[in-house]
């Protein structure tokens, strides 16, 4: 079938990506009671404490993913007439039905089983809706939500030559003027601020405008970022503690250590996932097909996924973490696979529903 006129190819192995980064983002809520649970400068708290850490690009991913697949689809929009009207109805209606569902859900729920009843807390509920806390994982939807709202103004300023050639540069000075301001006036939840994002967003929006050309140059410069991988890694899960200590002194350079090398191993995370998902998705690997296969159903319905799994987790240690208690670990990871096959099984079967869009989307 021949692609509609002005609408780019999609990219099948995007949904690798989503597979790869929705099972870390399982594995980071199912091991955080593991990393609380063990004592300190232990082997199985240092084990999972690492990966815990090191699993944190996840969300970062999906929202650098965001912005590559608008900025890629949308970018040859920018000049019709009503795409941006067009654009808010679709996103913006797409994510805040789910949201505002899965918020009740989560709310209800947590109530009863605190003995509480939810219909009468109405005020308490609309004031988590706000904040995106009705449980843990929600504000990410907030951070999507403000990059929907901006999205389209931002996409208006490529049409300026400045600032579509150097976009990284400008997401990168923006979110280090946001950085140094919350020093400053200390900012609450940041981590539910687009402005704390910025910098993978304004990547990926660069690759989405630039697609075949910087999936190149970033292959090409692939040891590089496995490089800024392992620097910014080293220093984001073991070295926050060091720097605050050894530079206690030189606060600029505490703070703009604590600023870019965090940011270093996200950025390099995101790209790395991108240059392996190509390179599986476009093998040709007999069995290395077949497992992409499986993988791209877990894709195509991450967004259920990261809604569903975590009410997954919140029964499993209700019900099974006394029984498993001389076997902590062991739990730890059947409640992961659970999870995540729980999860996987209910969204494909709501996205054969004609009313399933209202719990995981379109």
């Amino acid at each position: 079938m021949n692609q509609p006129v002005n609408r780019p190819r999609r990219i099948e192995y995007l949904d690798l990506y989503r597979a790869f980064a929705i099972m870390a983002v399982v594995a980071i809520h199912a091991t955080s009671t593991a990393v609380a649970h063990y004592p300190k400068h232990t082997l199985d708290h240092d084990v999972y404490y690492f990966w815990n850490t090191f699993l944190q690009f996840a969300v970062p991913a999906f929202l650098f993913l965001s912005s590559l697949v608008l900025f890629y689809n949308y970018s040859s929009k920018v000049n019709e007439k009503g795409w941006m009207l067009a654009f808010y109805k679709k996103r913006l209606f797409n994510v805040f039905v789910p949201y505002v569902a899965w918020s009740l859900i989560y709310f209800a729920i947590k109530q009863l089983l605190a003995g509480k009843e939810p219909l009468t807390h109405g005020v308490q509920f609309a004031k988590q809706l706000v904040m995106g806390t009705a449980h843990t994982h929600l504000y990410f939807f907030l951070i999507i939500l403000q990059f929907y709202i901006v999205f389209p103004w931002l996409l208006s300023l490529t049409r300026y030559r400045l600032f579509k050639r150097y976009l990284p540069l400008f997401f990168i000075a923006a979110q280090a003027i946001f950085y140094a301001l919350h020093l400053q006036f200390h900012f609450e939840r940041t981590g539910s601020l687009l402005p704390s994002y910025l910098i993978v967003i304004g990547f990926g929006a660069w690759i989405g405008l630039n697609f075949e050309w910087a999936l190149k140059k970033l292959y090409t410069h692939r040891y590089v970022l496995i490089a800024a991988l392992l620097s910014g890694g080293a220093i984001f899960i073991y070295g926050n503690a060091y720097i605050k200590t050894a530079f206690a002194a030189y606060p600029v350079v505490t703070y703009t250590v604590l600023f870019l090398f965090p940011n270093l191993f996200t950025l390099s995370a995101c790209l790395l996932l991108l240059i392996f998902s190509e390179r599986i998705g476009t093998g040709q690997h007999t069995e290395v097909r077949k497992a992409t296969r499986v993988l791209d159903s877990l894709g195509t319905v991450a967004f259920g996924i990261f809604l569903m799994h975590p009410l997954v987790l919140l029964f499993w240690r209700r019900e099974f973490t006394d029984d498993l208690a001389r076997h902590f670990s062991v739990g730890i990871i059947l409640s992961y696979v659970v999870a995540l096959l729980i999860s996987w099984i209910c969204a494909m079967g709501l996205r054969r529903m004609k009313w399933g869009w209202v719990l995981i989307g379109r």
